[in-house]
């Protein structure tokens, strides 16, 4: 009977330690997160996967989600376009990293990342989330993390490429138009006072 007993107990530990250990990794598969600035005004970010070695971008929550703590509808969707495998940090040439802090493995071990299509994202303190949808780059719940070192983009810039300008973009832009438009029509009218004939 005790036998019977100790063959449960165990297996009931055994089936905690598995789940232990599932919830600690489904925090995050993708266990460091990284960012590149590109020098043109766009960011292309970098996530390490913890699975190994990959065929392709990860298409099951659709990218990650890059959003402003403080106002969630600030944000920015980047999409994973590809893969790099069997790379260190050091060799990914990152302006910056951060790991997740509840992935339960070691930052930069791994060598295998996905990269997103260029976003704009400039420093600051972003919310990273991939989203819940099994099995790649799963996370449970978004994490903030400090971006640094992107000197393209001005600090707490968030956007696609090619988005639409800010209102006071607009207004610049408008006033720079205005100004050459008047610049070209004094030019024009000097000229035309130039090429009249000259009385005697």
């Amino acid at each position: 009977m005790s036998f019977k007993f100790t063959k449960k107990a165990l297996a009931l530990c055994g089936a905690a330690v598995a789940l232990a250990s599932f919830s600690s990794v489904a925090n995050a598969h993708l266990v460091t997160f990284g960012w590149k600035d590109n020098g043109n005004g766009t960011v292309t970010l970098y996530g390490e996967h913890w699975h190994g070695d990959q065929t392709g971008p990860s298409t099951a929550n659709g990218g990650i989600t890059v959003s402003d703590p403080n106002n969630a509808a600030n944000n920015v969707l980047a999409q994973w376009i590809g893969h790099v495998n069997d790379v260190t940090i050091p060799g990914m040439n990152l302006t910056g990293f951060a790991a997740d802090p509840g992935h339960g493995q070691t930052s930069g071990a791994e060598q295998d990342w996905f990269f997103t299509a260029p976003i704009v994202l400039g420093n600051g303190t972003w919310n990273f989330f991939t989203g819940t949808n099994c099995c790649i780059d799963t996370m449970s719940s978004a994490i903030a993390f400090q971006v640094t070192g992107i000197t393209s983009v001005d600090p707490g810039t968030i956007g696609q490429v090619g988005a639409v300008p800010e209102p006071g973009t607009w207004a610049m832009m408008l006033l720079g138009f205005g100004a050459t438009g008047a610049a070209m029509r004094r030019r024009r009218r000097n000229k035309g006072f130039a090429a009249l004939p000259q009385l005697a």
